[in-house]
Order: C-alpha cells, then structure tokens, then sequence
C-alpha cells in the first residue's frame, strides 16, 4: 500500500498530478495496473493505474467526475494485473536489495567520500568507514588523556574572531630545567603575545595571579590590623591593594584604602581616608623594609580639602571654611549648609555654625583672616560676638592706618559729593568687606550639619561593607578547610 503525500483530479480527465509524491522512484514498487482509491469529499473513487510518466504525474484508466485539490488516495501495489507483473516487482524488490548491499559494501571497503544513489534516485556524499577511522585517529578524549607535541586552538567568538588565527601552546624540553612552556598568539603568518610559563621547583606549587589578587583588579581584601600587624605587612615586601581597620592608625585612616608598593628592599604605602574628619586626605609612610618602624617617614599631604588658601593667598590648615564677602559667602564641603545674612553696612550675621573651631589652629581667638594692603597692613578692622544659639555676629569697620605717611594711608572711596569729588570712609566707620577681598572664617559645624550626615553615612556604610567582606571571607576559608578535608 503507498499514500505518500496528496493528489489533485482534473473533472472528467484520467491526468492524476502528485503532491510529495514519488511515483516513479519508490521502494513500494508502484506500478501500473494497480488498483488506486481516490477520496473526493465523502466519495471515494475506485480506479487503477494505465501507466506512470513521473514521481508527481500518472495516468488513470478511466477520468474522474469531479476535480479536487490536496486528496487522499491509496495504491494497492500488491495487486498485479498478471503473474509477468508480479515476477517484475519480485524483480525490482531484489534489485533494491541489491543495491542496498552494495552501498553497504561499498561504504566498508572503500576510501574517502562516495556518491550514493539512494533507491529515491537522491544522491548525497557518504563517508566511508576507513575516512571515518581517519577522522577519529589521533583525537583527544573528552575524558582526558596524553596531548604530545604542540596544541593550536582555533580563535573563536563573533566579536573576536581573526581570520586564520591561532593559538599555540608549546610545552617546557624535559632536557632544559630552566625551560619556558609558553603559549603564543598568530595572525596569518604573524606571531604576537608570547606568554611564558616557568618550570616550578620540584616542591613548589606556581600558579598563575589572578583577578583580585593582592587586591588588584578586585575589592582589596579588608583586614582589621593593628599598627604592628601593619608593619608586619610592611615587611613582608609584597605589593598590593589593602583595605584599613575601623581604628585610625599612623599609617592608616578607618576603613581607608592603602596602595602598598615595594621595590627590593625600600616600600612606600599611601592611604586616602574616605570617612570622618580624614575624609580625602592623604597619608604617606615610607622607608626600608626591614628596618625599625620608628625610622619610617610619615607625613601627611596638603590638598584643597585639608587646607584652604586665606584673603592674603596664605595656605593654611582647613576644616569648615566660610568666606565673608560684601553680599554673599562661599564655603568649603565641610561647611556646606551655612547661610548669611546681611544686617546693614558692615553688619554680617553667620548662621547654621556652633562658633569658632576650638583646636586653636589659627592662634588666639582663632577663626578669623583679615584682608591686608601690600604693606601687610590690615585694611578693616572686626568685631564679632557669638550668639547662645552658636551664630556668629560679625562687625566689620574702616581702618585708616593713620599712623603711617599719608601716601601709605588706607583711603577707601565710600561714596562722591555733588562735584564728583571722592567721599572717603572715616577712621573706624562700618563699612562692607572690600571689594574682590572677603574674611576667612574658621567655623564649628553641628553634629547635623550637612556634612557631619554624609559623614555618618559613609562611616556606616564603610563599617557594613567591611562586616560583610570579612563574613564572605570566613565563609570562604570555612568552604576551602571542609573542601581540603574531604581530599
């Protein structure tokens, strides 16, 4: 029985075309004579077979009534119209047989890769099992095995694929104990990126770094040492990225980063505190590994945010900084928050601070920098009173330098008469900070201030940070002693 695919009938035309059909080429031996059902709708048409021009086209004995596309149909091919047909199928069947043998001998005696002509009348390369054996010799395992003699691994990825590129490992000559393995890069006939693998001793391990070892290219590892484990780390001479304690040390700001870098027998390490009033500052320590840690060098760097430039361009020691100029104020990060208000000429009022800083810093009654002439001569005099809220009330007066050679007097133009004639502040008159100039004021901030907030939080969050790498890491060390264990 054959009923591969579909038909299409013709009205009264004995022309039968196929769909996916193979008439012509089949092993169910479809032949003429044979007896062919054809359903129509709920009609099914019994006819047979005159003869056969294809895989896709016969012709009917008799015509069909009605035309349809995409039919069922059967063909009874076990119906022979004589014994002569019945002997010819018989015939074609072992034929077929036949061939099969022969694809199947061929395919195990020959070499190389043969055509096949399938009974469909398809043809398709084969390869033969001795071209199969020879595709096989040689290759590695899955399971692993003995690679003898030089490996080249094809580049492969679509965003890095070279055309003709290579990669090649060449393993150390057993006869050279200082031998490299080593892999190397090629491009056509280019050879790029030697990387060179030493022999270990005997009883050494050699691995190669990787990501985030001594803190390079990772999160350095946080280490809660004190300032002797830290000289201990000093002088083991290895270079690396670590992490500080929660304690401030003379090496070291809480929870700051630390570069460590030695070179044979001298070190030097810098840390940048990220946290409190060592917030972006810089910490220096340097000297020879091995010697006594009093003989190290520590010194801390002057930048922008642990010094500030005062009204006469003189550098000096910084923490919350309010500049006074005649309308407005500027303040450093520390300061962020306060605010000025101008009560009448001369009359400044400081708000959001708790007074002067106390460290004393800036001298007696530190806290203030008065602009001066090119003779060092101040040009104003102050006055100022802290309020019981911690506001400063600044006063802010003309000082004339009477005492000095008119020509050398501080005359400021205050205002000008009807003729245009200059009127010039008086000896000891309120008068506004000068133009262009401002007065440095060195300022308490509260503990909710601004910065003091972002202070904490960066604290809290450097301390959870620290408390969860230092879990990770236990959990590790914990993983690797049970991993070691089972070995």
């Amino acid at each position: 029985m054959y009923n591969i695919g579909t038909v299409t009938t013709t009205a009264n035309s004995t022309k039968l075309v196929g769909t996916g059909t193979k008439w012509k080429e089949n092993i169910n031996l479809v032949l003429p004579m044979q007896m062919i059902q054809i359903q129509i709708g709920n009609t099914v048409h019994n006819n047979s077979i005159h003869s056969i021009q294809s895989n896709t086209e016969l012709t009917l004995n008799f015509p069909l009534p009605t035309a349809q596309t995409g039919a069922k149909y059967v063909i009874f091919t076990t119906t022979m119209d004589s014994i002569s047909a019945a002997a010819n199928a018989i015939v074609a069947m072992n034929v077929s047989n036949v061939q099969f043998s022969d694809i199947q001998n061929r395919i195990m005696t020959e070499s190389g890769v043969i055509d096949v002509k399938l009974p469909d009348g398809t043809v398709r390369k084969t390869r033969t099992e001795a071209e199969r054996d020879k595709l096989l010799d040689g290759k590695f395992d899955k399971a692993g095995g003995l690679v003898e003699g030089g490996v080249t691994a094809v580049a492969l990825g679509s965003t890095r694929k070279q055309t003709n590129s290579t990669i090649y490992l060449y393993p150390a000559p057993e006869s050279s104990p200082d031998g490299y393995a080593y892999f190397q890069y090629r491009i056509g006939d280019n050879w790029f990126g030697r990387v060179e693998i030493p022999r270990p001793a005997s009883n050494q391990t050699t691995r190669l770094m990787q990501v985030g070892d001594y803190g390079f290219g990772g999160s350095a590892q946080y280490e809660n040492l004190n300032e002797q484990q830290i000289v201990d780390k000093f002088r083991k001479g290895i270079t690396q990225i670590w992490r500080g304690n929660s304690e401030d040390t003379k090496y070291s700001y809480r929870y700051g980063p630390n570069f460590y870098v030695t070179s044979s027998d001298t070190f030097f390490n810098i840390c940048t505190g990220v946290t409190g009033a060592a917030s972006g500052r810089v910490r220096i320590t340097s000297g020879l590994v091995g010697q006594d840690p009093s003989l190290y060098r520590i010194s801390d760097v002057y930048t922008t945010l642990n010094t500030t430039k005062d009204s006469q361009g003189n550098l000096k020691v910084a923490s919350p900084i309010v500049k006074v100029f005649a309308e407005h104020i500027e303040t450093n990060d520390e300061a962020e928050g306060v605010t000025m208000q101008k009560l009448g000429i001369g009359h400044y009022l400081i708000k959001g601070v708790v007074g002067f800083n106390a460290d004393g810093a800036w001298g007696i009654n530190n806290g203030f920098v008065i602009p001066q002439d090119h003779n060092g001569k101040n040009m104003i005099l102050i006055d100022y009173e802290v309020r019981p809220n911690g506001d400063i009330e600044v006063f802010v007066f003309h000082q004339q330098n009477a005492d000095m050679p008119e020509r050398f007097q501080n005359k400021r133009i205050k205002d000008f008469d009807e003729d245009g004639q200059p009127i010039y502040f008086e000896n000891y008159e309120p008068c506004d900070v000068p133009e262009s100039r401002w007065i440095d004021m060195r300022v308490e901030m509260p503990p909710n201030s601004i910065y003091n907030l972002k202070q904490a939080e960066a604290e809290r969050l450097a301390k959870e940070a620290a408390e969860k790498q230092a879990e990770e890491e236990a959990k590790r060390s914990a993983e690797e002693a049970e991993l070691e264990s089972d070995i």
